[in-house]
């Protein structure tokens, strides 16, 4: 698959706008968020590579101005509202950067992209690998962030209370278009996931969030193919917990190595699992409407791509899904919500208290 996979009404006066300002409540201090991953949280480093990104109407309908800016959804991505919640602006896309900028960015940098993966053979003819965004990020510590961090001590003090957002792996698991879904790929995964964080931490990140794999067998790309019809795909969701099973073990097993490592571990599949069964699941009043079918296209027929003539659902704040595999902003809006206030989606506690 050569694109990544990979509520709300307005219920509670804790549920945070769409034209999100920075949180009232205290928070503790976090300089800055580093984003590696995939399409869930890419914001527009897929536009500056050839194969290009959803950098076309109706995505981003529902951002800024309604433009388009190579999300893969209608509006505001996840790591878009975490940053909203951690009182920091938006993280630019690395490739978006000129040289100038890139010496003055202090808030942090999106390196995720669209249609990638853990490992480096995932769709690398058309994305940049996890390898080579980490690669990216060891640039920015040499030779960019150095411009306005003359001290080593202040640069290593900044890195460390930082947050690293993870979300990637989907992609892994439909290599060519053949789903990998037993445990030995599972452990592998796991492994291959591991030693990325560990170059991480040897630059200096120590506090990671980090996505499990959403289940994927309940995308609309997915689900249309089952019957009944909309019905999520049982053997893809299994072959997925394989890997989600044991990833929370796995970062306990690196904090207990590494000193200074913390994490959050945020059950992306767990959200996804249970708002596609009930869309009012984690708020008290009304919610998602539609929990399978995309907004883009407003139809179940055809292959179901959003393309640059698509006409999207009207109402988006009612549909989980904007396109075949990518959640809506309003979903987005209400992970982050959660996993910002909540222990319910982030564990051991919520981002509040990291």
């Amino acid at each position: 698959m050569k694109t990544c996979y990979l509520t709300l009404c307005f219920v509670l006066a804790s549920v945070l706008p769409l034209s999100s300002t920075a949180p009232s409540y205290p928070t503790k201090h976090t300089p800055a968020l580093y984003v590696f991953g995939d399409s869930l949280v890419d914001c527009g480093n897929n536009n500056h590579l050839p194969t290009g990104g959803p950098s076309f109407l109706p995505y981003g309908i529902d951002f800024m101005h309604g433009k388009p800016t190579g999300r893969a959804t209608n509006g505001k991505t996840v790591a878009d509202f975490l940053a909203i919640h951690l009182g920091l602006p938006l993280t630019p896309p690395y490739l978006g950067l000129s040289k100038h900028h890139r010496n003055k960015v202090r808030t942090g940098i999106n390196y995720a992209s669209a249609g990638s993966g853990v490992l480096p053979d995932t769709n690398n003819d058309t994305s940049l690998t996890l390898d080579k965004q980490i690669k990216f990020f060891h640039r920015t510590i040499k030779h960019n962030l150095p411009k306005t961090f003359t001290e080593n001590e202040e640069l290593e003090k900044h890195i460390s209370e930082s947050l690293f957002f993870v979300s990637t792996g989907v992609n892994d698991y439909f290599h060519n278009g053949t789903f990998r879904g037993n445990k030995s790929f599972a452990f592998f995964l796991l492994r291959e996931i591991t030693l990325r964080i560990k170059r991480m931490y040897s630059l200096g990140a120590r506090k990671f969030l980090v996505n499990n794999i959403p289940p994927a067998g309940c995308f609309p790309s997915k689900a249309i193919h089952t019957r009944p019809i909309g019905k999520c795909d049982g053997k893809i969701n299994k072959g997925i917990t394989f890997y989600n099973k044991r990833l929370h073990e796995v970062l306990h097993q690196l904090q207990s190595k590494l000193p200074g490592f913390t994490f959050i571990h945020a059950d992306l599949y767990g959200f996804l699992k249970k708002m596609r069964q009930n869309g009012s699941y984690y708020v008290l009043f009304a919610g998602i409407v539609e929990t399978w079918k995309p907004c883009c296209p407003n139809t179940i027929y055809g292959d179901l791509k959003c393309q640059p003539r698509s006409v999207p659902c009207a109402n988006r704040n009612t549909h989980l899904f904007f396109d075949q595999n990518h959640p809506s902003q309003i979903a987005n809006q209400e992970y982050a919500r959660l996993c910002f206030n909540e222990k319910i989606i982030c564990k051991p506690w919520g981002l509040k208290l990291f």
